[in-house]
């Protein structure tokens, strides 16, 4: 049986604007390299990325970074 191996996410908060509107982010890393980030749109809208690719609109932050890390466990492994 394969023994699950604990990974170290770590997150950074920064800005990005879009169409004049400035929106927190946070971008998900493992070591030095980003897995995705999180948009926050509102306060119950959550917008996740990875790789450039859309993964959907969350309700709150947790379930948002959960989708990233399950996206980058089917990936990477």
């Amino acid at each position: 049986m394969k023994k699950n191996k604990e990974i170290e996410v770590h997150s950074e908060e920064t800005t990005r604007n879009i169409n004049g509107t400035t929106y927190p982010v946070t971008e998900l890393y493992i070591g030095k390299k980003q897995i995705g980030s999180v948009l926050t749109y509102g306060q119950k809208e959550f917008q996740s990325f990875a790789d450039d690719e859309n993964l959907g609109t969350s309700k709150s932050m947790n379930t948002a970074i959960e989708t990233i890390i399950r996206r980058w466990n089917l990936h990477e492994q």
